[in-house]
């Protein structure tokens, strides 16, 4: 599980490492939201530690998708 206060992921993509080892070795690529200076960033997390380990601000502001947008059972 990956989580960082202040963002809101997308839809992510995984990207095995050609040379890995095991089948979790890679990165997930997704576009989160940062709602602390309203912008987009490209993250890059690795699987294995689940953490950030790289972060790439955006040139624009991606609207967030369906798939990011999660409601209470209730509602």
């Amino acid at each position: 599980m990956w989580s960082q206060p202040g963002y809101l992921p997308n839809e992510p993509y995984f990207v095995s490492n050609p040379n890995g080892k095991s089948e979790d070795d890679g990165f997930i690529l997704t576009v989160a939201y940062d709602f602390r200076n309203d912008r987009s960033r490209m993250l890059a997390i690795d699987t294995q530690k689940m953490e950030t380990a790289k972060e790439f601000d955006l040139p624009f502001r991606i609207p967030w998708s369906f798939h990011s947008g999660f409601w209470a059972k209730d509602k």
